[in-house]
């Protein structure tokens, strides 16, 4: 049996160490911070609004790991203890002009996937938004996720898998074999799995020098008030609304290199004001925003294998973690049971930012 230490419990951690468990390893989980997170915790997966949009405007270098994550996101939501955390209801897309959505149509084609276009009548029945919208797509192959709802589930199936999970501490010194943490206590396996957010110490970065490369990408969402419950997610280039299982969310700023989790109003006034160029009254601001750090790496992917010091890494997913959060435990097992790992896989590997 394989021994493996998963450090960090945010949605990466904990779906690393359910599949890791599932495959047959014996999985200690290291958490730093609390058992029950909520929007305003240091966890950038639990700040965030819980897209599951594995298709862009244009193409880009892993959009086919990006589709299948989500996949995997059907495949593993059948019989979870998360399962009623999780939609998926497709997408409504608009953009600027027709040429720009036959463009995005084109695209998600390409990719084998279903886009329709909307009349303005179909706009409404579809959202049940009142404003004449023009350039609108449907697209099936999208969802979202409720963060705090699917966080508490994985950390249910982890615990009845047999995770054993230690929260409120923090990794000190890290090899790859070994975690000792802040108060002393030592863990050994036969693999170490780093999933550290945007929160990596001087010492993790020592072990997995791509962690260097990460930069902290803060993040704010507002819920808001809807007539009526929002059916697919809407993307409108500079905003998104998505309807999770306890409300609704409008999203999302991005600011590189800023740690500070404060609420800057001004930001979310002009998140709202996106929204209402498109949908005039129709979406109300509420009291309730927060910020979240995301994990940025330099090219948008995720960081997934081995580091030059052989620890195994699980980083810098962007704003994308709850999307590949499947794609990355599938990938980490492999890795730890030394499976075949596909070109595809390969090429999130850490080395490209690592040093030659």
């Amino acid at each position: 049996m394989k021994d493996v230490i998963v450090v960090g419990g945010g949605v990466i951690g904990l779906f690393c160490a359910v599949r890791l468990r599932k495959g047959g390893a014996r999985v200690w989980l290291l958490e730093g911070g609390p058992e029950h997170p909520t929007y305003y915790s240091p966890i950038a997966s639990a700040a965030a609004a819980g897209m599951l949009a594995p298709i862009s405007d244009a193409p880009s270098a892993h959009e086919n790991v990006a589709l299948e994550s989500f996949d995997l996101w059907k495949q593993c939501r059948e019989g979870a203890e998360w399962a009623d955390g999780v939609r998926f209801d497709g997408a409504v897309v608009v953009r600027p002009s027709a040429a720009e959505a036959s463009a995005f149509a084109a695209n998600v084609t390409r990719l084998g996937q279903k886009a329709f276009a909307l009349p303005a009548g179909e706009f409404r029945k579809r959202t049940g938004f009142r404003a004449k919208v023009d350039h609108g797509l449907f697209i099936e192959a999208e969802g979202v996720a409720d963060p705090l709802r699917v966080l508490t589930g994985l950390a249910m199936q982890a615990h009845a898998l047999g995770v054993l999970r230690h929260y409120d501490t923090d990794a000190s010194e890290v090899t790859a074999t070994r975690v000792t943490t802040h108060e002393g206590k030592v863990f050994e396996a036969d693999a170490v799995v780093l999933a550290p957010g945007a929160w990596a110490t001087e010492k993790l970065a020592a072990v997995a020098p791509a962690l260097k490369q990460v930069r902290a990408g803060k993040g704010i969402v507002a819920a808001v008030e809807l007539e009526r419950r929002l059916g697919p997610n809407l993307r409108a280039g500079e905003f998104y609304l998505a309807q999770r299982r306890e409300d609704a969310v409008l999203g999302a700023t991005l600011e590189f290199d800023r740690f500070d989790r404060k609420v800057d109003r001004a930001k979310v006034a002009e998140l709202h004001a996106a929204a209402e160029r498109l949908l005039p009254g129709e979406v109300k601001l509420t009291e309730k925003a927060w910020a979240g750090i995301r994990p940025m790496s330099p090219d948008g992917w995720p960081m997934i294998g081995p580091s030059s010091q052989g620890v195994l890494l699980a980083a810098g997913h962007s704003r994308d973690g709850w999307l590949m959060a499947p794609i990355t435990a599938e990938i980490i097992t492999a890795y730890v049971f030394g499976n075949e790992i596909p070109a595809r896989w390969a090429a999130l590997s850490p080395e490209r930012f690592e040093p030659s």
